[in-house]
């Protein structure tokens, strides 16, 4: 029950990565670009939303969102068109894929939780598989991230790229703990699986048996 406790634990916390993950990537807050004008807006992975000075300019600015894809390259002053088409493809990618990797190890672990033929938590690979996809999930949410590092000196960098980070650092903390637990497992398993109990600890007062063992857990 312990290590159920713990892989329940694990998947919970992946599951908040995941939330986040869906948070920060809808958003149109990753960079602030200032342009040549002199104007403002907020550019994200799939919309891109100017900034007002005023109120009203502000809730006209919301009506005049648009909507991003694959191989956008709207660059904010002194931004190189393509390095900023890179950055975002890139991180839509990563964010795809951390997307996937999180929700098929949410299904595996509602799979060995159904006690199904083909698959029980007592299977060699059911913690391992999960554990591998949360681990997959916290690398290319590193390498997404890795792409922002160099932006130009008129960008900066928005709030949802700061959840997508808190995002990556739960995946990471998630594959973490199933990780420990496997190894914990592991060493436990080292120990011969039959343990001897020498004659010196038998009971005086019963006869011994020759056969007196007890298994290990592994």
């Amino acid at each position: 029950m312990a290590v159920q406790r713990l892989v329940a634990a694990a998947v919970l916390v992946a599951l908040l990565s995941l939330v986040l993950n869906n948070i920060a990537a809808f958003t149109p807050s990753w960079v602030l670009q200032a342009l040549e004008d002199g104007r403002k807006r907020n550019v994200g992975l799939w919309k891109m939303c100017p900034v007002g000075g005023r109120d009203d300019l502000q809730g006209a600015s919301q009506r005049q969102c648009q909507s991003l894809g694959w191989g956008s390259d709207y660059a904010g002053y002194q931004e190189s068109h393509s390095t900023v088409k890179l950055q975002f493809n890139m991180m839509r990618a990563c964010n795809l894929i951390a997307t996937v990797a999180l929700t098929v190890g949410q299904l595996i672990f509602l799979l060995g939780l159904m006690e199904l033929p083909f698959i029980t938590q007592e299977s060699q690979w059911w913690e391992e598989a999960i554990a591998a996809l949360f681990q997959l999930a916290s690398f290319v949410l590193v390498i997404g991230l890795v792409t922002f590092y160099r932006i130009g000196p008129y960008t900066h960098l928005s709030y949802s790229c700061y959840v997508n980070i808190a995002a990556c650092l739960l995946a990471t903390m998630a594959a973490a703990m199933l990780i420990w637990n496997i190894l914990h497992r592991r060493d436990d398993c080292l120990a011969p699986r039959v343990i001897i109990f020498p004659p010196s600890l038998a009971s005086h007062f019963h006869p011994r048996l020759d056969n007196d063992y007890v298994e290990s857990p592994c």
